[in-house]
């Protein structure tokens, strides 16, 4: 008869068990004293796991509906143990050590040989230590190991590898008691060995004398939105947020996400202050604001796709991503809907439309789940499935935070935050809320509120049992959470983006030409803006005649297609940055860069312009005779038009609707046409205005300079003034539009920029 006897340490209490297995008995293990092999711990059942030891090894099993994971990976069945695995039961995480077995080395413990001295983490299962995340690169960071201890090196990952919060570049030795995150997977370095602190990738977050504070212009004075919050929120919860008008819901959900950090207080994630290491959880966090985050035009299928290509590591494959996707589309109920676009001849639902989003941010599987009353015009019906489907991501071991104004269906949350004029003054289980304020229904809630002071609900919460046992049990250290009001917030410092990625760039492009084919009657109306405008030019103007009639009618013709290129640059560009500002703001927030996405839409915007200026002037050259060179014209139009892009682009950037932006394209467009120098001759002040900053003017000057040496010469007959003035040469003229779209194009970065404080 074999026996093994083994070891199970907890990673968190360093507290052991031991039991010796015989092979062909079944052994329970469970938080229950009675059973073969009792283990305690968080989320532990009194029966949770059955074992069993052959001669092919020892096996592990749930009961029932317990959770058990080995080595990050869910065991359902069987699943084999070997000495060193890291068996979790619930939230509860166990290192095996086989002590009648020759000792193995643990995945991370400094080898013997040189050539085993090489460990490896990442995504595939030939990785020393596989972490199954879509956050987690293929190959995410490589450990050295030898006589002097261990070094760790980030492998180039897409969401980096942080010791003790901090990003690494490069290599760095491990010192005893570093915390190593990949994603949201800790570990702990002992020394000898990296052990890991959650295999889950669970988020837990502590809340300790939240406030925050912003200048009232009104008043002239602080305001304090948020004051003194402290409370826990374990993984797997779901947490409803509601209160009365202005309460500071939205607020304490931006705090929590680190979008718009408190003035003082700490949020912990895990234990790791969110704000000084935020750049180590950003990829964790999944935010579904209130305004919509997909495009309408492309399909839900595509939608999700390039927001993977976004997030997800660059090694990610086309299989993985389809896997992904089609799990999230079940997840969401969505699966029969992915290859319809969003605004088909029937437009999903508003509750459809809301899962998109959702879903959105499901592909790249985040660990919490902040959600800005994304319930918010929903019938009752569609606010009850939405309600219970973000339960079921609860369930699914993720934390989420829904911020609501809905209470019909919050009982499918497990606790509710109540604010009032920024206070705390409830947090518990829905159900009690009513009677804990003594009302009959919830919504009654709010006049009662209004009917007293903040302060007195605030200290009444406090004195009561609930906050005894929601609040203060449920902290890791209840007396800091009541003196943290005035420990300063570190400095939230941004993540390290490189200022050109081809592989994010390529993406959007597919995404923006993607959108544009799918809008075809928008496409079609901008393609035949050239033409008809060509036609008209055509039949109106005649170049026979005189030198001088000749000149004349060359000037205005190329003062016309000058403006029409400008208007085509303008229109193309001036809605195209703030129709999706939720979108880019989102995905700023993550890891897009500015320089891509301006780039994304530089480049297909610039293939339309040469289109519509090809185009223009084609048909206008066949219409009417104008001798000289067409690629060179073609080139002036062209870069007035991209120029007026650039300049339609920074008007984006900084408005904050559509309708702002078309309103303002005619603020744009009438100085082309006054300060060209073709309407009026211009001088001083005028002058000066148009050379710094009108397109028209440099634009109209190039095409000038192509004239024949006949027109350029024709003068008046009685003031000698030259019919077709030229202030410069074709080469200095083009470099100034140049310069001016670079200018333009740097605005609209600088207006991209502030808009980096709203994410």
């Amino acid at each position: 008869m074999s026996q093994i006897v083994v070891e199970f340490r907890s990673s968190f209490t360093r507290s052991s068990a031991t039991a010796t297995f015989t092979d062909g008995k079944d052994y329970v293990a469970g938080s229950n004293p009675a059973c073969d092999l009792p283990l305690q711990g968080q989320d532990v059942k009194a029966e949770h796991a059955r074992l069993s030891f052959t001669l092919d090894g020892l096996f592990v099993s749930p009961f029932a509906d317990a959770r058990i994971t080995v080595n990050g990976h869910s065991a359902v069945g069987k699943t084999k143990l070997s000495d060193g695995d890291w068996l979790a039961l619930g939230a509860t995480l166990f290192q095996v050590n086989f002590l009648d077995h020759p000792t193995g080395t643990s995945p991370f413990a400094a080898p013997a040989s040189p050539k085993s001295g090489v460990l490896t983490i990442g995504r595939i299962p030939e990785c020393d230590l596989e972490i199954a995340s879509p956050l987690v690169s293929r190959e995410h960071a490589r450990l050295y190991c030898d006589a002097n201890g261990v070094e760790i090196e980030d492998l180039n990952s897409t969401n980096g590898t942080f010791v003790n919060g901090r990003q690494i570049e490069g290599r760095l030795r491990l010192k005893q008691g570093d915390r190593v995150s990949i994603a949201s997977f800790g570990f702990l370095f002992t020394g000898q060995a990296l052990e890991p602190i959650d295999t889950s990738g669970r988020v837990r977050v502590e809340v300790q004398g939240l406030c925050k504070e912003v200048f009232d212009r009104s008043t002239k004075q602080s305001k304090r939105l948020l004051d003194d919050i402290s409370l826990a929120i374990e993984p797997g919860e779901f947490v409803v947020l509601f209160g009365t008008s202005g309460s500071g819901k939205s607020t304490l959900l931006d705090a929590l996400n680190g979008r718009r950090p408190a003035t003082s207080g700490k949020v912990l994630y895990n234990g790791i202050d969110l704000y000084g290491a935020f750049d180590a959880f950003r990829a964790t966090i999944g935010y579904v604001p209130q305004q919509d985050i997909v495009h309408r035009k492309i399909t839900i299928q595509n939608a999700l796709k390039y927001t993977a290509r976004l997030r997800l590591p660059p090694d990610t494959s086309d299989r993985e991503i389809g896997g992904y996707i089609g799990s999230v589309l079940s997840k969401v109920e969505l699966s029969e809907k992915s290859a319809l676009p969003i605004d088909t001849p029937a437009p999903l639902s508003g509750g459809q439309l809301k899962r998109v989003s959702l879903a959105v941010e499901l592909v790249a599987n985040p660990n919490i789940l902040f959600l800005d009353e994304v319930t918010s015009g929903l019938d009752a019906g569609t606010d009850k499935r939405m309600m219970r489907l973000f339960a079921d991501l609860a369930a699914d071991e993720k934390t989420v935070v829904c911020v609501t104004h809905t209470l019909e269906n919050i009982d499918v949350c497990h606790l509710v935050v109540l604010l009032h004029k920024g206070k705390l003054v409830y947090f518990g289980p829905p159900r009690e809320a009513a009677a804990y304020f003594g009302v009959q229904k919830l919504s009654d809630v709010y006049e009662l509120l209004e009917a007293s002071p903040a302060n007195l609900w605030a200290d009444k919460f406090r004195q009561s049992s609930y906050y005894q046992n929601y609040v203060l049990a449920r902290m890791t250290s209840p007396a800091s959470a009541l003196n943290s009001a005035t420990q300063p917030i570190p400095p939230n410092e941004a993540k390290n983006r490189r200022w050109f990625d081809w592989r994010q760039t390529g993406t959007l492009i597919r995404r923006y030409l993607d959108l544009i084919a799918s809008d075809k009657k928008n496409l079609l109306i901008l393609l035949l803006q050239a033409p008809l405008i060509a036609v008209i030019i055509g039949l109106v103007f005649n170049t026979d005649g005189l030198p001088a009639q000749r000149a004349e009618a060359e000037s205005k013709i190329f003062f016309i297609l000058v403006l029409s290129a400008i208007w085509f640059g303008t229109l193309n560009s001036a809605r195209e940055l703030v129709k999706e500002l939720p979108i880019y703001l989102r995905e700023r927030s993550v890891n897009l860069g500015i320089t891509p996405y301006l780039t994304s839409k530089l480049l297909p915007l610039a293939a339309l312009c040469l289109i519509q200026c090809a185009l223009l002037f084609g048909i206008v050259s066949l219409m009417v005779d104008l001798p000289g060179g067409f690629f060179a014209r073609v080139a002036v139009l062209f870069s007035a038009a991209m120029a007026a892009t650039c300049m339609g682009l920074a008007v984006s950037a900084f408005v904050d609707s559509n309708d702002k932006a078309v309103a303002t394209a005619p603020i744009l467009l009438i100085p082309q046409v006054v300060l060209s120098n073709a309407v009026v001759i211009l001088s001083d002040g005028g002058l000066w205005v148009a050379k710094t900053s009108v397109i028209a003017y440099w634009a109209l000057d190039a095409m000038k300079t192509t004239l024949s040496l006949q027109s350029r010469s024709v003068q008046y007959p009685f003031t000698g003034k030259l019919i077709v003035p030229i202030s410069g040469t074709f080469g200095a003229d083009l470099g100034m539009v140049a310069l001016l779209g670079i200018v333009f194009i740097g605005i609209a970065v600088l207006g991209l920029k502030l808009k980096d404080r709203r994410k």
